[in-house]
């Protein structure tokens, strides 16, 4: 017998530290220390039948562990079962050929204590199983010292189910806000700065770095015309990057600039205005156009 080592695991994962290890497969290695696994909080798959393991402590220090096969080992104590209770990911669990699965109600226990299970052994729990060994199974502690996990995925989906009904609600109130804002998304900090240092270079400005701290007038200013923006406008992801950015940039002309600059708008809108007019007229119907040459 012998105990599992951090360079075994490494080579035979072909990985360069513990935390990169996901799937391990140790079948039939006359292993019984596997105390190394307390190093691998990011492993989800392990494969250790066929060893010589007599407890199930040390992999309750794998809170990401989804399946685990243990098939063929030395675990005779059912109470072991208490020490996979704070494990929110596990889903399979093989324990068969194992002293502990010889024991008397030994499904119906398992099931009580890891209600979670979608496959014990070789065969898939059904969902009145889990019902029934409520009433028959019988209850493990807890052992208390092992960690407890919390279960990420649980409280994720909690927070989208929260977020659903309160959109549901929002709807209800003002269906065309949340359509609108599930269709233009707010710009990240980065798609701003980069879109306003674009605009500085042309103008011959120096670039805004992320780690500047603008003044706090100016940035609420800033944000305040962003989001008004946002409110009144429905272009194009890139587009709307770039008028928020314009609108950022607009706080540091003097007044020389502010009237260039509507200038160079007024004549932009007024191009814009003509080739609209053109565009029209060109796809007019021909009655409209036999009416216009009239």
């Amino acid at each position: 017998m012998s105990a599992l080592s951090e360079q075994q695991i490494l080579s035979r994962a072909r990985a360069s530290s513990l935390e990169n290890v996901k799937n391990l497969n140790f079948w039939g290695s006359d292993l019984n220390d596997i105390s190394v696994l307390r190093q691998m909080p990011n492993v989800e798959v392990l494969s250790l039948s066929v060893n010589s393991i007599t407890s199930l402590k040390d992999f309750a220090h794998c809170p990401r562990l989804r399946e685990l096969y243990l098939r063929k080992n030395s675990i005779r104590d059912i109470n072991e079962i208490g020490c996979l209770k704070n494990l929110p990911r596990l889903r399979v669990l093989w324990l068969s050929d194992n002293p502990c699965a010889n024991v008397e109600k030994y499904r119906m226990t398992v099931l009580k204590n890891l209600p979670k299970l979608t496959k014990l052994d070789t065969v898939v729990v059904e969902e009145a199983e889990v019902i029934e060994a409520t009433k028959q199974g019988i209850e493990i502690p807890t052992p208390e010292d092992i960690p407890v996990h919390l279960d990420l995925t649980a409280t994720v989906g909690i927070h989208k189910n929260t977020l659903k009904t309160d959109g549901a609600v929002c709807k209800d109130v003002n269906p065309q806000s949340s359509a609108a804002e599930d269709e233009n998304p707010e710009p990240t900090q980065n798609e701003l700065v980069n879109e306003t240092n674009k605009l500085r270079a042309q103008l011959g400005l120096k670039p805004l770095l992320l780690e500047d701290k603008p003044d706090t007038t100016k940035a609420i200013t800033a944000t305040n015309i962003h989001k008004k923006a946002a409110e009144t406008v429905s272009p194009s992801s890139r587009n709307q990057n770039i008028l928020s950015a314009v609108l950022t940039l607009v706080q540091e002309l003097d007044r020389t600039s502010l009237l260039s600059l509507r200038k160079e708008i007024d004549q932009q809108l007024q191009d814009y205005d003509e080739t609209e007019n053109e565009s029209l007229e060109e796809n007019a119907p021909l009655e409209h156009k036999e009416v216009l040459a009239d």
